[in-house]
């Protein structure tokens, strides 16, 4: 953690955030000042055990993950690798992948996604959920569905499951999202979202 973020405390401009469920925790190194070309960059640690969503896309995003420490298994478009430290994988936007701790150690990554888009609010906002005791998937993703609707919604060019077509998840998603806001859900997180101009 930053000298700005102390032990035990997540403020929403902390630049560390934690998904105890998924086993990660991440630092922002570097937020892009122009989301639509500039890249996210950050730093991942992950329990044994602990993984990212299962088998996902981002429609508009490359995503790239470097081993700093510990095993990554990823899966990228139907083949898996064990990745070492000073080891690699690219994956373009559009294909379908998730990744885990292959080892039996912490695993410490270094990764990003260009363009950057709101990536970092997303995260911010589902680690937050998870982190304060929403129902959520073992990937860290809320259960409830009508909140994940309106919340997805919102963010629809981060990530779409692998296993649906894209436009079926849309609709689903346009169809539930109103549901979600009849129950009292919104889009907006200021408590998990930081200050800035």
């Amino acid at each position: 953690m930053s000298p700005h973020d102390p032990p035990g405390v997540v403020t929403p401009d902390a630049e560390v955030v934690t998904s105890p469920p998924s086993g990660k925790t991440v630092r922002f190194l570097d937020t892009p000042d122009d989301p639509e070309c500039d890249p996210l960059v950050f730093e991942m640690t992950l329990e044994p055990g602990g993984h990212g969503p299962m088998r996902h896309v981002h429609p508009e995003q490359d995503e790239w993950l470097d081993v700093e420490a510990g095993r990554l298994g990823v899966w990228v478009d139907g083949r898996t690798h064990d990745l070492g430290s000073g080891e690699q994988v690219v994956i373009p936007a559009g294909t379908p992948h998730r990744f885990w701790n292959a080892g039996d150690d912490e695993l410490r990554l270094r990764g990003g996604v260009t363009p950057g888009l709101r990536t970092e609010q997303f995260m911010r906002v589902t680690y937050g959920l998870a982190r304060d005791g929403d129902p959520v998937t073992p990937s860290g993703m809320p259960l409830n569905l009508l909140r994940l609707a309106v919340l997805l919604r919102e963010y629809d060019d981060m990530l779409y499951l692998s296993a649906l077509p894209v436009w079926l998840q849309q609709v689903g998603i346009r169809l539930v999202e109103p549901l979600g806001r009849l129950a009292g859900y919104d889009n907006r997180y200021v408590e998990y979202l930081p200050r800035r101009p």
